[in-house]
């Protein structure tokens, strides 16, 4: 009996190991070697697309902590209400609290690269604290990203469901626009969420998502981060399209209102639309930016995107990442620009409406 009893504890014993992993080291986007514990349980997330990223890897119940940002987000509210109640640490904007970070006592903190992100991620790991920096600035390195965290979080195969999801919609997206004629590929302007004359240049995930769309970012020759541009500059691109960031909707509306651009072939044509989703933003770094490049892909070629219901495509992208649909989560889409009725002495200076939604 002793020996059956000393079997079955040897037994338990192996399970128990097996599932328990050794301590690992992962390269983060800065290039830091970062340990981490075998089992990731506690996270705390500093900024939206990072706590996007987590979700879509099924890491909601690990999260302990987030940026105040993503405690309000409609989407990651639909998925996991009860982030809601969790301390919020600061934001990548104004600034993360590190004594609130390190009061949660997490296995891995997640930072942005840019700022301050290094340089708390060394003050975290001198206090004991593993942290990691994450660049998602293109498509390549959003897929990055979610192997880094998954490895870190012990779900490598939920990596590959999320990258596989976004690359079937970047496939079908690149069928239509890869044979279009190089004089008949539309030049897009993309108004950022800063404002309506800031822009992304080259290298920027929104330039990268107008080219996969088969489109010319107006702002490709520039360099950097967001650029602010003046309106002479934007008559002298003279783009075909104007693509908006949510975030400038309202002020977008007084912009194209103005009488100069009213010759913008854009603005002539009503070629001008915002991102649509009311959940989460399909224009910034996440893999919802697959969903983007759809999106705007028919907006510049209708015809070439006949056969594709974008609300479905969107319904079922949903349902692989978190498990349910856009529209059970409570998204709408509205790529809408409402403009205001001018007044009589002013109407001859406004464009026409906008195209409607999907």
């Amino acid at each position: 009996m002793k020996k059956v009893f000393l079997i079955i504890a040897c037994c338990l014993l192996l399970i128990t190991a097996s599932r328990i992993r050794a301590e690992m080291n992962i390269s983060d986007a800065a290039g830091r070697e970062v340990k981490i514990p075998g089992n990731v349980s506690r996270l705390v997330t500093t900024f939206k697309p990072a706590t996007l990223m987590v979700l879509c890897l099924k890491g909601a119940d690990a999260i302990v902590g987030l940026d105040n940002s993503s405690r309000h987000d409609p989407l990651a509210l639909a998925v996991a209400p009860e982030l809601a109640d969790l301390p919020g640490v600061g934001s990548k904007s104004s600034g993360i609290n590190i004594e609130a970070v390190l009061s949660l006592d997490p296995d891995l903190v997640i930072l942005h690269y840019q700022k301050t992100g290094v340089r708390l991620a060394d003050r975290l790991r001198d206090s004991g604290c593993p942290a990691v920096v994450i660049a998602p600035e293109t498509f390549d390195s959003i897929e990055q990203t979610l192997i880094l965290l998954a490895s870190a979080m012990g779900k490598p195969r939920r990596a590959d469901a999320v990258i596989q999801a976004m690359d079937r919609v970047l496939e079908r997206v690149g069928n239509r626009v890869q044979n279009l004629d190089p004089a008949a590929r539309k030049t897009v302007y993309y108004a950022g969420p800063s404002g309506f004359l800031s822009t992304s240049p080259s290298g920027m995930l929104q330039d990268r998502m107008i080219h996969l769309a088969g489109g010319v970012n107006a702002a490709h020759e520039l360099q950097g981060y967001f650029k602010q541009i003046s309106p002479e500059q934007l008559m002298a691109w003279a783009p075909d399209s104007i693509v908006i960031s949510p975030m400038s909707r309202l002020p977008a509306k007084t912009f194209i209102n103005r009488k100069q651009f009213s010759l913008l072939p854009a603005v002539r044509e009503n070629d001008i639309h915002v991102f649509p989703s009311n959940l989460a933003p399909w224009d910034f770094p996440s893999p919802l930016s697959a969903l983007g490049v759809m999106w705007l892909g028919l907006r510049l070629y209708p015809r070439k995107f006949e056969d594709i219901c974008l609300v479905r495509e969107v319904n079922e992208f949903h349902e692989t990442l978190f498990g349910q649909s856009f529209r059970k989560m409570g998204g709408h889409l509205d790529d809408k620009i409402k403009r205001k009725d001018p007044e009589p002495h002013t109407r001859n200076q406004d464009a026409p409406e906008g195209n409607p939604g999907p």
